[in-house]
Formats: structure tokens, sequence, C-alpha cells
């Protein structure tokens, strides 16, 4: 029995623990509708980068405000919309490939004098 409360505590986060807060979630949205996407069905890259951008702006910046509101600590609500963002929108290691910078097209100019 004492594990499992140990487990929980150390896994938990001080907002949920403390003031009750629940954790962000946020729904697949089928792209420009408030219908959210069937089990099984997945979104592009693209779709699902501008599906979270949908989200932190009307589920988590209405969540942060929310927590202000309820007075729970400014820092706690701000440390609870930064790990959402560092969960969802910061790039995985995976997007720079080995640390070699990409090599740019070359483009040939001509320039014409008179």
């Amino acid at each position: 029995m004492s594990y499992k409360l140990l487990f929980s505590l150390v896994f938990m986060n001080p907002y949920n623990l403390f003031y009750n807060l629940e954790q962000i979630q946020c729904p697949n949205w089928l792209p420009g509708t408030e219908e959210v996407i069937p089990e099984g069905v997945r979104l592009s890259p693209q779709g699902q980068l501008r599906n979270k951008m949908r989200c932190y702006c009307q589920i988590v910046k209405v969540k942060e405000r929310e927590c202000f509101l309820t007075r729970v600590p400014t820092e706690i609500c701000k440390q609870r919309t930064l790990d959402w963002i560092r969960k969802n929108l910061e790039p995985t290691v995976n997007v720079v490939q080995d640390n070699v910078l990409m090599r740019l097209p070359k483009r040939n100019l001509i320039i014409h004098e008179n």
C-alpha cells in the first residue's frame, strides 16, 4: 500500500498534488471543424502541428487564465503551461539529423550590366 502512495507522489506533478489541477488534454479535431477525429484516424504531420497550435490557443491558454482566476500561484500556472509546451511543441531530437547542417540549393544569378 505504501509503495503505491510513494509512486504517486514521485510521478505526480506538484500542481496536480497541491492544487488539484488536471493535466491539459487536447482532442484531435478534423481540420477546419469542431468534430473530433475518430479512433484509428491519423493526421498528417502538418495536421498534427496545426492541431497542437489550435489546442494551445483554444485550450491551454484558457486553462492558464482559469488557473490564474482560481488564485493558484502564478508560477504554478505558468509551469503547467510550459510543461504542455515542452511535451507537445518543442522539436524532438530526430528533427536534426546527426547535427549536420543541410546544404541549401545553389542558384545561378545572371547579372546584366548596361
